[in-house]
């Protein structure tokens, strides 16, 4: 009776960990701007249109030397406000986490640029990664780079968050591979152990 209550237990413990694994894979990485970047002839106004900000997704800016991403109050978003940022990034690639939710304000640090239209505003959802709705535009998974146009940045790609050919592309497959290995991992363990 043990030896059956100690494989309830793992396949309690495996279902629980899939869960929590196939959660985090559901995560998504949107290359601010798509392929023009963090650039002020992006249009960011209407860029996060039709997308779906999660805990856990990713803001990827992608910027040349002249820009800069300040993370501002709403109080400064409007007004281009940058001499109280809550965070600076000047490094051209700037990887930002959507940790909590609510609303998340970007600037560029040059206020002439913030004024003509180079400022974000995101509104992150839930407590976790959840997919789009149907028929929304997907960004596309990390690992599909395409060739920038930034010459300062020659060594960086910029993905495109536009729909792809193939509804989810990879990620949607590695989501059917990881349930496959986490659902499939403890009938294994039972015949083995048998």
């Amino acid at each position: 009776m043990e030896k059956t209550s100690k494989k309830l237990f793992i396949f309690n413990l495996c279902i629980i960990f899939g869960i929590l694994v196939t959660r985090r894979c559901n995560a998504t990485t949107y290359f601010v701007g798509d392929t023009s970047g963090w650039d002020i002839s992006s249009d960011l106004e209407s860029w996060p249109l039709g997308k779906r900000f999660s805990v856990g997704d990713v803001l990827m800016f992608q910027y040349s030397s002249t820009h800069s991403v300040y993370e501002v109050a709403k109080d400064n978003f409007q007004s281009c406000n940058t001499t109280d940022p809550i965070r600076t990034f000047i490094n051209g690639n700037t990887t930002i986490a959507l940790s909590k939710p609510g609303d998340r304000f970007f600037v560029c640090g040059n206020r002439l640029h913030c004024f003509a239209g180079m400022r974000l505003q995101v509104n992150v959802e839930g407590n976790g990664p959840s997919p789009a709705p149907v028929g929304a535009p997907q960004a596309a998974p990390a690992g599909i780079l395409q060739p920038s146009s930034k010459k300062n940045n020659p060594a960086t790609g910029v993905a495109s968050s536009a729909p792809h050919i193939g509804g989810r592309g990879l990620r949607g497959s590695m989501n059917y591979f990881v349930y496959l290995i986490v659902f499939t991992f403890p009938l294994i363990l039972y015949f083995i152990n048998n």
